[in-house]
């Protein structure tokens, strides 16, 4: 039996007695305002329930062969019916009955004599309930649906554009070689490089951002030292300085901690990326790390802007972008922090930044020390 959402006039009730005189006193009270169907013993009561639709069961406790309490169980075992509403009537005397029924999943109970206005205010509020609680799920499934699907995008247009973009690479790479004497070409292909460059930063963000909203990133937890981690990065990233005579230097690589050296890689390239871009030219980014208690820092200094204390709390948000803007035009996607983020998340850790006194910024994230 499934149970969709509904409006309340339409209601289908199933109400459960093996006293006649309950169960016509019950569907003269409910016949006006919803579909009634009754059943004189537990089994009558799972054929309707298999049969069609019911939005709640009004349910007797004391009936022969199948009483309340073990048709309560079947219902709320039965994957169909385990969320429908069921509420019980009992007599005054039968307390621990009461008190079982709440404990095997009753929703509500009522007492004999029936008090009409309480009946039809307890069954009136176990079905606006359910229906809030089918809406919710509606909603819920419908925001799946969207997350679905834009994953799958994001998976569809980074994939389609990784094979042009490494045709354009090797395009560009034959083109210096084979115009090295012509003037004006080198610097044509610098800029097209560049360009290049800012694809492949939006591709591997679509994709590490599909990636970590699907839950599908995995890591290889290793004892890695510091000073592997920041040479590589430095050694990743000076061009890019140089192009904007930035001086980028590791000044103290100390310590080993535990992470996925390829995912760190990409979280240290992130924040030396950002911090060459909201750099003047001229000026110097700095790397070091630091034990701080059971903890290494890896730290990324810069002499850029820093960051606006008002805008530090979206400052790790999707898509979020801050009043400050690169200093000579570079792109950004505004989902590199929150990868920053997430993946640091995903290592127990720690990230966050920190105003320089002389002006610019210290992003450091924090990890466990390797263990010895």
């Amino acid at each position: 039996m499934e149970t969709g959402s509904v409006d309340l006039q339409l209601a289908r009730l199933l109400i459960v007695d093996d006293d006649p005189a309950n169960l016509m006193l019950l569907r003269r009270i409910f016949d006006r305002d919803y579909s009634v169907d009754c059943a004189q013993n537990g089994q009558e009561a799972l054929v309707a329930l298999a049969q069609g639709s019911c939005d709640l069961v009004l349910l007797d406790i004391m009936m022969p062969k199948i009483n309340g309490l073990q048709l309560l169980q079947i219902i709320r075992s039965t994957p169909e019916t385990s969320a429908l509403p069921v509420i019980l009537i009992s007599a005054l005397t039968d307390a621990h009955d009461i008190v079982r029924g709440l404990e095997l999943g009753a929703n509500d109970y009522i007492t004999k004599p029936v008090d009409v206005q309480v009946v039809m205010a307890r069954v009136y509020t176990q079905l606006t309930l359910k229906r809030l609680m089918e809406e919710r799920n509606q909603t819920i499934r419908n925001l799946q649906v969207t997350q679905e699907m834009r994953e799958r995008f994001f998976r569809i247009a980074a994939h389609d554009l990784k094979g042009p973009l490494a045709n354009m690479r090797l395009a560009c790479h034959l083109l210096r070689t084979s115009t090295r004497e012509l003037p004006g070409t080198q610097e044509t292909l610098d800029a097209l490089g560049m360009s290049l460059e800012k694809m492949q930063e939006v591709i591997n963000d679509l994709l590490d951002s599909a990636a970590i909203q699907s839950g599908k990133l995995d890591l290889k937890i290793d004892c890695v030292p510091a000073d592997r981690l920041m040479w590589d990065i430095m050694m990743q990233y000076e061009p890019a300085a140089t192009r904007k005579e930035i001086t980028l230097a590791v000044t103290s690589a100390n310590g080993m901690a535990e992470m996925d050296y390829a995912r760190m890689c990409q979280v240290m390239a992130n924040l030396v990326s950002n911090a060459i871009k909201y750099s003047p030219r001229g000026s110097r980014v700095s790397l070091w790390s630091e034990e701080r208690g059971n903890q290494l820092a890896l730290c990324v200094a810069d002499q850029g802007p820093g960051i606006p204390e008002a805008e530090r709390a979206k400052l790790f948000g999707e898509f979020s972008k801050l009043s400050t803007r690169p200093t000579e035009g570079e792109s950004s996607t505004g989902l590199g922090l929150w990868i920053v983020k997430h993946l640091v998340d995903l290592h127990k850790g720690e990230v966050g930044v920190d105003n320089r006194e002389g002006g610019g910024s210290v992003f450091w994230v924090k990890l466990p020390l390797c263990q010895t």
